[in-house]
């Protein structure tokens, strides 16, 4: 996209040859590119086909006048900035403009710093809102449905129901055990949704001290409390049009389980020390991995709240209930782990390390998985991950040493190695007697010199080495 004045391209609409002409210099001259139409249905033509950054057009034209022009490129180029120029005592007319969606304009006779200062703002303008969309855009990408592994029947159910429910205004309760991935969804849920432009504001309900849950949902006046110097919005004002993501929503205490019940329903926020409401639009999702049945009937989950959240509730299920799951999941994280590491090879697993987190009952579910391949891929050596750089607690593995034979085969030596430094490792448990050495290996003298000199070993012709006892 176009995003400075050498390489952004401005059209200019005028009935007047001159205008243009003149128009067009200016502009050329401060470095940017042009095109011209002395129609409406010219400047149509080259909208169509030219995708210029900026229109400047003229309001009164034979034909097609500016604000007619503005409609018909609104249909072609709804993100196209448009500058209207009007004449002298015209301003109604421009501000007719302005709510048709134009971006500025500049009555006539205008000053070249003027129409630069404009054109400048507009151009900057488009600039900001193409990065905006493009984040959001990366945003969406990053928390689709696309980035949420599963291929058991229980995560193909649970996905299709969340694509059925997201562009719902309906609270949505997310159930799950811990390190399932109730975030992922909640953010799926906004990201898919009517309130995707929006913002996605967390709450972790169990992170933050009672005695500030309240002022920072809510938000507060000045004067409300002793420190209370100046007010600030609450972050229910802060996820206006958005949605607001109530994590561990089962440790809310009751006071604010009873306001945060009254907003849902009243769709108004009361910041402390205030006197009057506020009205909120925004989404509620929330998410729990306590067992709101349990709390209900214990008196610590007001029922008529829970209504009210679950208007639909998702169910995530533990990962030790869909194995199908996990070879999939695996391959999702050792791709990212290539990816961060800007890599095109992804690390691979040896089939006994798989096999080991197939079998492995993962309490900590998804996010213990993850983190088990990140520990994998950080001690793996040449991109290859064996059961030994899983961690223990996974593999059953103790913190003993290693034997020879998986010192080896960590080491990747060949059979040729590996047979020279078994050689060796027997000459030096017998302190250097060749003739035990060699009946232990069951082999002759001769051949045990002959290994030792292919291994580079600097050796005394047959006879007793010094040191040697006689066998």
């Amino acid at each position: 996209m176009n995003m400075t004045s050498d390489q952004s391209t401005i059209m200019v609409v005028d009935d007047d040859r001159e205008m243009t002409s003149m128009l067009s210099e200016i502009l050329r001259g401060a470095g940017y590119h042009t095109l011209s139409a002395t129609s409406g249905a010219e400047a149509l033509e080259l909208v169509r086909h030219q995708e210029p950054d900026l229109l400047i057009t003229d309001l009164r034209m034979a034909g097609m006048n500016g604000h007619q022009l503005q409609l018909e490129v609104r249909k072609l180029a709804p993100n196209l900035p448009t500058v209207v120029i009007t004449a002298f005592g015209s301003i109604q007319t421009a501000v007719e403009s302005m709510k048709l969606g134009a971006f500025d304009y500049i009555t006539k006779p205008f000053s070249n710093e003027d129409l630069m200062i404009v054109v400048s703002r507009a151009i900057e303008d488009r600039s900001l809102r193409q990065e905006v969309r493009r984040l959001r855009g990366e945003l969406a990408r990053t928390y689709g449905l696309e980035n949420i592994v599963g291929a058991s029947p229980q995560m193909t159910d649970l996905l299709e129901m969340v694509q059925r429910v997201a562009d719902n205004d309906a609270t949505v309760l997310i159930r799950g055990e811990s390190g399932t991935g109730k975030d992922l969804i909640a953010r799926a849920l906004h990201f898919m949704g009517a309130h995707r432009d929006g913002p996605f504001v967390p709450v972790n309900c169990a992170a933050i001290p009672e005695s500030l849950l309240e002022s920072e949902l809510f938000g507060y006046v000045r004067g409300a409390f002793t420190d209370a110097r100046q007010g600030k919005g609450g972050l229910f004002q802060a996820a206006r049009n958005g949605t607001l993501f109530l994590d561990e929503v089962g440790e809310l205490p009751p006071s604010l389980q009873a306001k945060l019940l009254r907003v849902i329903e009243d769709k108004m926020v009361r910041p402390l020390g205030a006197t009057e409401e506020l009205p909120v639009k925004v989404r509620i999702i929330t998410a729990t991995n306590s067992d709101l049945d349990k709390l209900i009937e214990e008196g610590r989950f007001r029922i008529d709240l829970y209504y009210r959240l679950a208007a639909v509730t998702l169910e995530i299920p533990p990962l030790r209930e869909r194995p199908d799951d996990i070879d999939p999941l695996v391959n999702h994280f050792l791709k990212r782990a290539a990816s961060l590491a800007g890599s095109a090879r992804a690390p691979k697993l040896e089939p006994d390390a798989l096999e080991c987190l197939r079998r492995y009952s993962w309490p900590g579910n998804v996010r213990e998985l993850q983190h088990a391949v990140q520990h994998g891929v950080m001690v793996s050596r040449n991109g290859i991950i064996t059961r030994r750089d899983l961690p223990a607690k996974i593999t059953g593995y103790s913190e003993a040493p290693l034997t020879f034979i998986e010192q080896a085969v960590n080491r990747r030596l060949t059979a040729e190695q590996l047979e020279r430094e078994y050689v060796r490792a027997v000459l030096a448990s017998v302190g250097g007697n060749k003739s035990e050495a060699a009946a232990i290996l069951e082999i002759d003298r001769k051949t045990l010199y002959r290994k030792l000199q292919d291994d580079g070993d600097a050796i005394e012709k047959p006879g007793l080495a010094p040191g040697e006892r006689k066998s």
